[in-house]
């Protein structure tokens, strides 16, 4: 083995215990390098190197568990090379898992590392696939409030499997066994016992799940698998039967033939395809089918289909269900149908739901049409204001009204994607905002109750919750569970209260949400100042959709705010004079500066054609300006995206989003967002906006081992300040292809000119890229969830 070698080969610069346990290693003291290196591994990102040499010794001392753990969250973070795959593959192979052993050495060789095919070629052949006989159903049931596996009460502990890496789409699946093995062991160490998957993934997703729930039998991994669909090309979404219907089921169908290991698919653009072998069918806690269903869609299918019901062999839409709930029942009960007749055996059933479409009347929550009656009632001018917003309350979803018949082998539960902060009427019934959770006050357990006591005995899963640790706010909530604007520790500890809250309703359990930041999603408030299809190369700081993961994605590179001086020290200087320099470095997240001189700082970025005239040749988007306790960023008025206007009355005033827009010659004024948009409910109570100030600057620092997006800039030693700006901050649309908000389009731009007073104006540019350099590491999300949850059920 080539441990110590590869080390030293990689140049890496060990600490001195780090150097120790080396020796320690090179002369056979196993116990010795563990107890060293033991105060290293007690952080949330410890030196990759530490756990690799743990790993190796644990292995050789036959604890092979905790070996396995150690080398997870090297291959699941995408860290510790081929050598890390390696150990995995021997630690698995000791544990009796020959393929999951197979299919971390066979990546590692095909990364260079020779010394895996010795033991890849010592591996027995994979034995055949088995014959798929008939089975019974398993011991799952969704009823009484609860999963129950066999007689014992379940309560779901899970996690949401987004597993798009930075740089792909969320179709462009990972394809290496091994690393979603990793994620498996890390999520089921963390605690979890069930994850959920919102399409069919690659075959090798499904491999290692096998393997892992042979390996784990006393605590397996559960899976809620779903069943993606499309909505129809016609945009009324009216023509949901006929071929449509058929090709929903076939995708259910193919589904299902894959969880029992029974599908060859071919290639097909945004699906997974392959064969799929393994048997993840006695896991398969519950078939989660369609999609969150936007409103007009279900209000388009009930116009076109009134009277619709259906009677199926398991399942029916009750009497006062609605069209679209009656399809939904046909949709359930055919796959279910096709599951018994195909394998013997059925399992719990669901749709993927959200409170936007729940049973309950928000009297708070009227629909755009209702209020604006109400807002013309009293005089309001009332225009088309540009609202990017569903009507929440205006039809419904509800799983009450379908229903297993009697005698019938299928259970079913009700499914909500329910998140703290929005819709607004979570923030402002009142009977929501006097509930008292087992943490004080909460809106969110108020809202919690009221689903409970709508379902009565049919459980109730959230099948998303989650907070994310953002720069940027979407929408904000009485408690401060606000939808972004978390530091990393805020968000575990927010996530670990919305958990319990959950629990302490009475709910059948939750799936946080999600696995991995998502660099490719887009929310409402911030996407329309990227660029189109260059999301997944960057990240977007500000857009709390790509925030919420367990594991961070962050940019590649050891860039951490926190006012030192060392990791600076390979960049060129912009400036350098008697009293004061400049440097600045771009990665896929922020515009990095460096600056020693005066304060405050005051500094002018030119980023595209026209601006304020603060120089010769010389036009500013933006100004900065940082004291030691307080900053800003302005923008300059003609650029700023939004515009505000009023419908004729005092307390009427609202941000128009403008689209895109180009500079003109002044003034700076404040970069303001308005997350929550004034409100008028069905009484006629208004409901005043919210409103907060992007470019409000904030000193801090990232503590070791996670990040505080909302700190802005840190103050080191001798003067120096390091700033950090997200690029959606200073409207830059895709720092990939160096391209800028403008009007009509974005623009290609060379640079950002910088202009520091008294100093000729600078210019500053950075290599594009293709392929984000990114790296991961586990947030304190991960960890605190593994406090609450570790011994759960």
């Amino acid at each position: 083995m080539r441990l110590l070698g590869a080390l030293l080969a990689l140049g890496l610069a060990l600490a001195a215990p780090l150097e120790e346990a080396r020796t320690h290693y090179g002369a056979g003291r196993m116990e010795v390098v563990l107890e060293t290196l033991k105060p290293l591994l007690e952080g949330h990102d410890p030196p990759e190197e530490a756990l690799l040499l743990s790993g190796f010794a644990q292995y050789r001392l036959g604890q092979l568990s905790e070996a396995l753990l150690l080398f997870s969250r090297l291959v699941g973070t995408l860290k510790g090379g081929p050598e890390a795959l390696y150990g995995f593959g021997l630690a698995l192979r000791a544990l009796g898992d020959l393929e999951g052993a197979r299919s971390a050495l066979d990546w590692a060789l095909r990364q260079g590392y020779r010394e895996a095919e010795d033991i890849l070629t010592s591996l027995p052949p994979p034995p055949p696939p088995a014959p798929k006989a008939r089975k019974t159903p398993p011991p799952f049931r969704a009823e009484k409030g609860r999963f129950w596996i066999g007689d014992t009460p379940f309560q779901v502990r899970g996690v949401n499997l987004g597993v798009a890496l930075p740089g792909r789409f969320p179709a462009e699946f990972p394809e290496e066994e091994a690393l979603y093995r990793a994620w498996l062991e890390l999520l089921s160490a963390m605690g979890a016992n069930a994850v959920r998957t919102y399409t069919l993934l690659p075959p090798a997703f499904y491999r290692a799940l096998e393997g892992h729930n042979r390996l784990h039998k006393d605590r397996p991994l559960y899976l809620f698998q779903g069943v993606w669909t499309e909505l129809p090309e016609d945009e009324g979404y009216g023509d949901w039967e006929g071929p449509f219907l058929e090709k929903f089921l076939l995708e259910g169908r193919e589904v299902l033939d894959a969880l029992h290991g029974n599908l060859r698919r071919p290639p097909r653009p945004g699906h997974a395809h392959g064969d799929y072998t393994a048997d993840v069918s006695p896991w398969v806690l519950g078939l989660l089918v369609g999609r969150e269903f936007e409103p007009y869609s279900v209000e388009a299918y009930n116009q076109r289909h009134p009277g619709r019901t259906y009677r199926g062999r398991f399942l029916e839409a009750s009497p006062g269900a609605s069209p679209f709930e009656a399809y939904l029942a046909e949709v359930l009960d055919r796959l279910a149908t096709y599951e018994w007749e195909a394998y013997g055996t059925v399992r719990p059933l669901s749709v993927s739901n959200w409170p936007t479409l729940d049973p309950l009347f928000h009297p708070t929550e009227s629909t755009r049409a209702e209020e604006a009656a109400l807002r013309r009632a009293r005089g309001e001018r009332v225009p088309e204001d540009g609202v990017k917003e569903l009507n929440n309350d205006q039809v419904s979803l509800d799983m009450a009204l379908i229903r297993p018949r009697p005698g019938s082998p299928v259970t079913t539960f009700a499914n909500y994607h329910a998140y703290p902060y929005y819709p607004d009427f979570m923030n402002l019934d009142p009977r929501y905002r006097e509930a008292q959770g087992p943490f004080g006050p909460s809106n969110y357990f108020g809202y919690l109750l009221d689903l409970k006591a709508h379902h009565k005995d049919q459980p109730v899963l959230i099948g998303e919750i989650g907070l994310p640790s953002s720069r940027g706010i979407a929408h904000f909530q009485p408690q401060g569970l606000h939808h972004g604007g978390h530091s990393e520790e805020a968000q575990a500890e927010g996530v670990a209260r919305l958990v319990a809250e959950i629990e302490a309703a009475g709910l059948a359990g939750s799936l946080v949400f999600a696995l991995l930041d998502e660099w490719f999603k887009r929310n409402w408030l911030f996407m329309d100042w990227e660029a189109p299809e260059s999301d997944p190369f960057w990240h977007n700081l500000l857009d709390p959709e790509e925030n919420y993961g367990l594991l961070a994605a962050t940019a590649q590179g050891g860039f951490r705010l926190d006012g030192k001086g060392e990791k600076w020290e390979g960049v060129p200087f912009l400036l350098r004079e008697e009293g004061r320099f400049l440097k600045a470095h771009a990665d896929p997240e922020y515009l990095w500066l460096l600056y020693r001189g005066p304060l405050p700082l005051r500094l002018y970025l030119d980023t595209v054609p026209g601006g304020v005239p603060v120089a010769e040749g010389f036009g500013a988007e933006f100004y900065v300006e940082i004291g030691p306790e307080e900053g800003r960023l302005l923008i300059e008025a003609g650029y700023y995206p939004f515009r505000e206007l009023d419908h004729g009355l005092p307390g009427t005033e609202f941000l128009l989003f403008r689209g895109p827009s180009k500079p003109g010659d002044g003034p700076f004024v404040p970069f303001l967002l308005e997350p929550n948009r004034r409100r008028t409910g069905r009484d006629g109570t208004d409901y005043p906006r919210r409103v907060y100030e992007l470019g409000q600057l904030r000193r801090g620092q990232d503590p070791e081992g996670a990040r505080d997006p909302t700190a802005d800039y840190a103050l080191g030693e001798e003067g120096l300040l390091e700033l950090r700006i997200p690029w959606g901050m200073i409207l830059i649309s895709a720092p990939n292809q160096r391209l800028a908000w403008y009007a009509p389009e974005p623009v290609p731009i060379g640079g950002i000119g910088l202009l520091l007073a008294g100093a000729p104006p600078l210019r500053f540019s950075w290599p594009t890229w293709e392929a984000p350099p990114f790296a991961l590491r586990l947030k304190p999300l991960y960890f605190r969830l593994q406090d609450l949850w570790r011994g759960g059920p």
